[in-house]
């Protein structure tokens, strides 16, 4: 059941994302749209950015399993192609705050690439270590938004990939390893 109510609430929501813009549309309008009480809501989600969260992480994990990701740059590949692939996230950029779209894109990449590499090396981060990803994921986090909104419109998203994943220290170009 739950994750039924989940689909309907985070179809609802993209629905009227698209429709609206993200600042336009209240948890009430979710709820309308899913046809979903105050309580049914408010049990699986605290908000509408936190709708907006479990939606972005759903599609980029399951693209993330489903292409095979095998490096960071296919990684990176990744994000930006799912970015032009879903245009109703350019409204999202206009997010301010803890529950922006780009806290979203930040907090994920930083979990997902400090996961990445510290099951490559087999150990946790050292704290310069840590600084250097959470560094880049917030500049990439920017760079995401930049290129999607068609600041460097020549790239394809292989190309801004590839781009990315070259400004990297050498040392943190791993593999990714699937359990």
């Amino acid at each position: 059941m739950s994750r039924w109510t989940k689909k309907r609430i985070d179809e609802a929501f993209t629905t009227l994302v698209t429709q609206h813009g993200y600042e336009d549309i209240t948890v009430a309008m979710i709820m309308e749209k899913a046809d979903v009480s105050k309580t049914t809501f408010y049990r699986y989600f605290r908000n509408k950015a936190d709708v907006m969260d479990y939606h972005y992480r759903s599609l980029y994990d399951e693209a993330f399993e489903n292409e095979n990701c095998r490096t960071l740059e296919d990684l990176f590949t990744l994000l930006f192609r799912t970015t032009r692939e879903h245009p109703e996230e350019l409204s999202l950029f206009d997010t301010i705050g803890y529950d922006s779209y780009r806290e979203f894109i930040y907090s994920y990449t930083y979990r997902r690439g400090r996961q990445i590499i510290e099951t490559a090396w087999g150990r946790p981060l050292t704290e310069r270590e840590d600084f250097n990803i959470a560094y880049f994921c917030g500049g990439g986090a920017r760079i995401l938004e930049e290129w999607a909104c068609g600041r460097y419109s020549g790239m394809t998203p292989e190309e801004a990939g590839a781009a990315a994943a070259k400004i990297i220290h050498g040392r943190y170009q791993v593999p990714i390893i699937k359990k």
